[in-house]
């Protein structure tokens, strides 16, 4: 069966018109370079704000992204539709790259700018998977989308992989501030590659988001899409749901980093290592296991699954309190989440139309997904206000319920949405 499955995938490849193959291989790069300067940035961040900070100033940088996030959201809601796909790219990924070379130089000589650094780590990466797939939706039609959304995760996931390679051996050799350099011919080789994407759609370089309410505020309209429409409030809830527990494990993971390692770029270097499993393991779920998981489970049962097992793997967190554990629980996690979640968390903005897609999901990806870290934030500042002395278990527990919340609202949502899911996707 899965012979006969990969057989009409590939006649369906085949059938595609020049403009949409050059139109999926843009994309497919852009994919892989945006995850590359990701999995480079990331280790870099994590391991100097530790150094700076201490990994019990994780949750304070985690509130301080709300009004970033806030403020970019709105800003970039407001020019979109302006501005248009491309000029929007290239201002944000202007700002990107000033912002890496910057901080290359003068992360060790500036107080405050490894905080700020890690904060707007945290927000641009989702900003530029924005306008990345928000044009992907645009242009994709709803029978493509079961197999080509995997392959293009894949090939995200395979960026992924590969820009690890360059902290986990580079960061101890080279020094951890100067690996932020690669941002600049990564970007150079995107904004090419997004420029030829935007060429093959059906809008080419002048593709926009219709304004069609200007005299409302875009903000409070993208609120306005998703208190509406039971769909986004799903998608809305399991975002976060995502994002708190995986914000969870994440503060785990760091604190007994910080504890077992001392070194900054041997920090840099065990993170850029386990974020290469990560990715090794998120490309192979992303090209068979979503295939699978899609076609024989269906997008339901994809969602009952997917908590299912991370709460497995908080309870085995519980009984086995170790770093190795919890750096396997940090792997599984981040695998799902960057993997069989995403993809089929996409897919559920299918059916939907160009104004969820765009401006309810950027609240959503953008705004919502990064925010959640407040969430787990004043979990985290909570138990430490109390003098708990040992939070770690309490946060296992705490884990356990979010993914038994999931379940039973995945049950309840997806039950009454049914017919939606059956009849478009």
């Amino acid at each position: 069966m899965i012979r006969e499955k990969l057989l009409a995938i590939r006649t369906e490849l085949k059938s595609f018109t020049l403009n949409e193959r050059l139109f999926v291989l843009c994309a497919m790069l852009c994919s892989f370079l945006i995850s590359s300067d990701y999995s480079i940035i990331r280790p870099v961040s994590n391991a100097v704000f530790i150094t700076a900070y201490s990994s019990a100033m994780f949750p304070y940088a985690w509130l301080a992204v709300v009004p970033l996030n806030f403020l970019i959201v709105t800003l970039y809601n407001k020019y979109l539709p302006k501005l248009g796909c491309f000029k929007m790219f290239l201002s944000v990924a202007g700002i990107v790259s000033c912002i890496s070379l910057f901080s290359a130089l003068f992360l060790k000589k500036i107080e405050w700018l490894p905080f700020f650094f890690y904060i707007w780590k945290e927000v641009y990466i989702m900003l530029m998977f924005q306008l990345l797939w928000s044009v992907i939706h645009n242009e994709t039609h709803l029978s493509r989308a079961k197999y080509l959304y995997g392959i293009l995760f894949g090939i995200g996931a395979l960026g992924s992989m590969t820009g690890s390679l360059i902290p986990s051996f580079l960061a101890v050799r080279m020094g951890s501030e100067n690996l932020l350099f690669a941002n600049l011919p990564i970007y150079l080789l995107l904004g090419a590659a997004y420029f030829f994407l935007l060429k093959n759609t059906s809008g080419g370089l002048h593709l926009r988001v219709e304004k069609k309410q200007p005299s409302v505020n875009t903000l409070k309209h993208g609120i306005q899409l998703i208190t509406q429409s039971k769909f986004l409030i799903f998608i809305l809830s399991i975002v976060i749901f995502m994002q708190v527990s995986s914000s969870l494990v994440d503060f785990q993971f760091n604190h007994f980093l910080e504890k077992t390692i001392g070194d900054k770029d041997l920090r840099t270097q065990y993170t850029g290592r386990v974020m290469a499993i990560v990715h090794m393991a998120t490309l192979s779920l992303q090209f068979l296991g979503s295939f699978l998981l899609v076609h024989f489970l269906g997008i339901r049962r994809s969602h009952y699954l997917i908590p299912l097992l991370l709460c497995i793997n908080s309870i085995g967190f519980l009984f086995f309190p170790a770093f190795a554990m919890i750096s396997f629980s940090f792997i599984t996690i981040k695998c799902f989440d960057f993997s069989l979640f995403t993809v089929i968390k996409e897919m559920l903005y299918i059916p939907l139309g160009q104004d969820e897609k765009f401006r309810a999901k950027s609240l959503i990806d953008v705004f919502a997904h990064r925010t959640s870290k407040a969430l787990a934030s004043f979990l985290i500042l909570g138990l430490q206000l109390f003098a708990i002395a040992e939070i770690q278990p309490i946060l296992s527990w705490i884990g356990i319920g979010i993914f038994g919340t999931w379940c039973a609202v995945a049950m309840r949502m997806l039950k009454d949405s049914q017919a939606v899911l059956t009849k478009q996707i």
